[in-house]
């Protein structure tokens, strides 16, 4: 025999602070269903486990109703013990990787990026050591940001602390800095990976997004890493390519892939369509905005592409797995819609730590790596209040029009 067991006081017990958001990115109506207390059309699944008395754990995907604030499980086992516990912290919550901001200074001016309508500042030397100090179990960081972190003139002493403690850098560069003296920095840093951004082998096309960018400048750099680094002994920085495509340049991944390994690239991380998200929009110039009726193209063009390149090139997983590099963005799927469980923490220059690179407004004082320990920031009831609905595909709306929530 099965029934149906209300869950809300169990729920409760476990974690009241974990509920889902009043607020969301509505759901798609094959989502919704019937709620077995009010009978509104509203409710809709999450994933959680139960324990069955005190013998065993099980994942189960009970339902939510906003109208009535009810957790039910339907179709309940009777010949099963009852159920006495549930579990809903079921996100990845051991970190070891941060991405902390640098700078949000540049020397490009791409119309698309949203660092070049930021305030224009870089992370403060001094507060770094606190960073390090407030996450006992980083072992790799990416100075990467909304700016060109070679351009930040403490780069390297904040490298070499991260170096003293253990820590792999990686970074993500124009690639326009990279001159005889900074490769030689880079490589007896042991910066362990360089990904240097690129969208168009034509200098024009090039010129037309990386505003103030010489594509042959940045393609002498890379060229001239590869060289001093192999020719020398290191074997760091390893280089990496990423970039983002538009309608005019969909088809262009496999060129763009070639000119780049015979520079010396060597790993593939990844290229993307124009970000459609709600906090970027704004930033786009009028004549650009006809692009965002091309991304779903776009991003068809780079996924299949991306299966032919990376026969040529690393992927960029593969190398984060070669080196022991936990950066799985993605994360566990809840088995119930598209969700959002990223392995790695992203901070702000100021220290805060917002839920994604995406975010660019601090959420709470409390989730300011400066001034408090991750773990306490990881055990914040509305941290992990953010992290609960994230996992179950419950989208903040400051998340509209990332992929994951289409």
């Amino acid at each position: 025999m099965t029934n149906t067991l209300n869950l809300t006081g169990l729920w409760h017990k476990a974690h009241s602070h974990l509920q889902p958001l009043a607020n969301h990115v509505p759901l798609l109506e094959k989502d919704l269903c019937i709620c077995p207390f009010c009978n509104k059309n509203k409710a809709f699944k999450l994933s959680v486990n139960v324990c069955f008395g005190n013998l065993s754990w099980e994942r189960v995907e009970p339902f939510y109703c906003p109208d009535c604030q009810e957790y039910s499980l339907l179709n309940v086992d009777n010949s099963k013990p009852p159920i006495t516990k549930v579990n809903a912290r079921l996100w990845s919550s051991s970190p070891t990787f941060l991405n902390i901001e640098p700078t949000t200074r540049c020397n490009f001016k791409c119309w698309y990026c949203i660092g070049r309508s930021m305030q224009q500042k870089d992370i403060e030397v001094q507060d770094f050591p606190r960073v390090l100090d407030n996450f006992p179990d980083l072992k790799t960081i990416a100075l990467v940001g909304e700016g060109e972190p070679l351009m930040h003139k403490g780069f390297f002493d904040m490298a070499q602390m991260a170096k003293d403690r253990g820590i792999r850098v990686l970074i993500i560069s124009n690639g326009s800095t990279l001159s005889s003296s900074m490769v030689k920095k880079l490589c007896s840093a042991e910066v362990a990976y360089v990904g240097i951004s690129i969208d168009s082998i034509d200098p024009k096309t090039f010129a037309s997004s990386r505003i103030d960018g010489k594509l042959e400048q940045i393609w002498q750099g890379i060229q001239r890493l590869r060289k001093y680094r192999d020719d020398n002994g290191f074997s760091y920085p390893k280089i990496g390519l990423k970039g983002t495509l538009f309608s005019y340049s969909k088809d262009s991944l496999p060129e763009i892939v070639r000119t780049a390994k015979s520079y010396g690239v060597e790993i593939f991380e990844s290229f993307q369509a124009l970000n459609p998200m709600m906090t970027y929009l704004p930033i786009y110039p009028e004549t650009s905005l006809n692009e965002l009726n091309h991304i779903d193209e776009v991003a068809q063009a780079i996924q299949r592409d991306t299966q032919k390149v990376t026969q040529h090139l690393l992927p960029f997983g593969d190398f984060c797995a070669q080196e022991g590099i936990e950066i799985d963005k993605n994360g566990k799927g809840n088995g119930v819609r598209n969700n959002c469980d990223e392995q790695w923490i992203y901070s702000l220059l100021s220290g805060d730590i917002t839920p994604c690179c995406q975010i660019k407004n601090p959420i709470s004082d409390k989730w300011n790596l400066f001034n408090h320990s991750l773990s306490d920031i990881l055990s914040d009831d509305l941290y992990e209040n953010i992290r609960f609905n994230l996992w179950n595909g419950i989208f903040p709306n400051y998340c509209s029009g990332c992929w994951k929530t289409r």
